[in-house]
């Protein structure tokens, strides 16, 4: 990506016929999503279908496991959506999306980030209890990468990215390879340092494409 070829379409009509550049409704734009949507959506559903196991595990000092796992996630997730709003502060470029959702919710990223340095589906873990492996992270961005790909007709390559929120030694068993392990504190400088990949255009393709919800939906 970065050099002008002929696999690359000559405009963004071209390459994104279903997308109307600029007319999204509010509903289709995801870029009005907040941090953790999915996750917060997730737990109040749970609750409202075990109140009781719930509010049991408060009074005897005993939480709920799920319950306080979603805790967990959302808290991870807005850590890292802080993060990341400093990066598009400072380098308007970047493009972030919170609470993405594909495949009737099988496919659920905590961000996506679209940048001149490439594109990132970002796995938030939270002061982990349980062994970390680098497998949902690595699916996560293997089938972003075929979305946008097919979308957008780019040849994308989307890069997984474990980001531990309140973890002085993040540690991940098995194999990591493909996959970037990070702290909150080093994500953003680690993002900055990616050489560029992709070009202004490029960019804009792929950000049309993945904000708008029909993308996903397909």
């Amino acid at each position: 990506m970065g050099t002008e070829t002929t696999s690359v379409p000559v405009t963004v009509t071209d390459a994104l016929p279903l997308l109307r550049a600029g007319r999204l409704t509010g509903g289709d734009d995801l870029t009005g999503n907040r941090p953790a949507k999915h996750l917060i959506a997730r737990r109040r559903t749970y609750f409202k279908q075990h109140t009781a196991a719930v509010l049991r595990g408060r009074l005897t000092g005993r939480p709920d496991e799920y319950h306080r796992e979603m805790r967990h996630r959302i808290t991870g997730a807005r850590a890292a959506a802080a993060e990341l709003w400093e990066l598009v502060a400072r380098r308007p470029a970047w493009r972030v999306l919170q609470s993405v959702q594909a495949d009737g919710g099988a496919l659920e990223l905590d961000q996506l980030v679209i940048g001149p340095g490439g594109v990132f589906t970002m796995h938030t873990i939270f002061r982990p209890s349980h062994e970390v492996t680098a497998e949902a992270a690595w699916n996560e961005a293997r089938r972003t990468q075929e979305i946008l790909g097919r979308a957008t007709r780019v040849p994308v390559t989307v890069t997984p990215v474990i980001v531990f929120v309140r973890t002085k030694e993040p540690r991940v068993a098995g194999s990591r390879e493909g996959v970037e392990v990070l702290t909150t504190r080093e994500l953003v400088p680690w993002l900055e340092g990616r050489r560029p990949v992709l070009t202004d255009r490029e960019l804009e393709i792929v950000n049309l494409a993945a904000r708008d919800r029909r993308t996903w939906a397909r």
